[in-house]
Parts: C-alpha cells; structure tokens; sequence
C-alpha cells in the first residue's frame, strides 16, 4: 500500500511538473499596449511604432542579420507580404541589429514589407509581446485593433502564416 501511494506521488508531482512547465505566463495586457507605442527609427531615420498600423492585421517579426533562422524566413514574408497584398494585412519587421547592416541586407535581399530599427530595446519589447526566453526570430500577430492573436518562437512555418491569412480573407 505504501509503495503504491508512492508511486501515485510521483506521478502526481511529475503530472504536474509537465503542466506547470507547460503554461505561458500571462501578459500584462497594460504592457502590451504600451508596447504598440514603443518608437522604432525605420530605414529612412523617422520615428514610427507598431500602432501606426491600427487598423491592419501585423505579422511583427523581430529578428536580425546575424541570427541564421531569422534570414531563413524572410524571404517567405517577401513572397507573402507581395501575394497577399490585397488584403488588409501587412508585415512590419523590427531588427534587433544595427542600422548599416539591416540598410544592407534589406537592398541586397529586396524586403517589401517596413522595417524597423530596435536595437536592445526590440529585445525587451518583443519580451513584453511574450517571448519570455528572449530568442530570434519571434513573430506577434496583432489584430486591426492591436490585440495579440497568436505569437510564434523560432521560424514560422508556412502552414501557420497561410492559415492566418485564410481566417481574415
């Protein structure tokens, strides 16, 4: 009887252990907000913020130059950001980098979509937005309104940017 208590313990505390391990922390909807107002220089030196897009459905991708999945995945937001450009949706890159570089590699790479300049900054916005491990790529998808529909770590995956798109069609 006791070992069998045990063993129910255990599995218990290991049941438990997967579930905690597994929830998302809550956002803190005030940050999140805030955050849409956070200001980013684009390529041309002005000073914009995610909520200049209201009314858009975003596909925010943080990533930078030197981070190889980040570049892995923007030529499908090229292509995407080009086919589904009749409807109201738009991507908005923000690059944890250097301005030069990101200048660079967007002539050389032919990004169609804006793109803005966020230094360490973009790094903590992006933590605001939920990724809570800090890593590159990170993608947020935003409603017209600004509400968090989905986030991504790591590269997207065609399937899920086309199903995203398929649901506001």
């Amino acid at each position: 009887m006791r070992n069998t208590l045990l063993v129910i313990v255990i599995l218990v505390s290991i049941i438990g252990g997967i579930l905690i391990g597994n929830m998302e922390p809550k956002i803190d909807e005030k940050a999140f907000k805030s955050a849409q107002s956070a200001q980013f220089r684009d390529l041309s030196g002005n000073w914009r913020q995610i909520s200049d897009w209201d009314g858009v459905y975003r596909i925010v991708n943080f990533w930078a130059t030197w981070c190889p999945p980040c570049l892995e995945e923007i030529p499908l937001f090229i292509n995407l950001h080009e086919e589904f450009s009749d409807i109201n949706m738009t991507f908005i890159g923000i690059a944890v980098d250097d301005t030069a570089r990101v200048r660079d590699f967007i002539s050389a790479n032919g990004v169609n979509y804006p793109i803005l300049i966020g230094s360490g900054d973009a790094l903590r916005i992006s933590e605001v937005f939920g990724n809570h491990r800090s890593g590159l790529p990170f993608t947020v998808f935003l409603s017209p309104n600004g509400d968090l529909i989905d986030t991504h770590s790591g590269v997207v995956p065609v399937a899920k940017l086309r199903d995203f798109v398929s649901k506001i069609r």
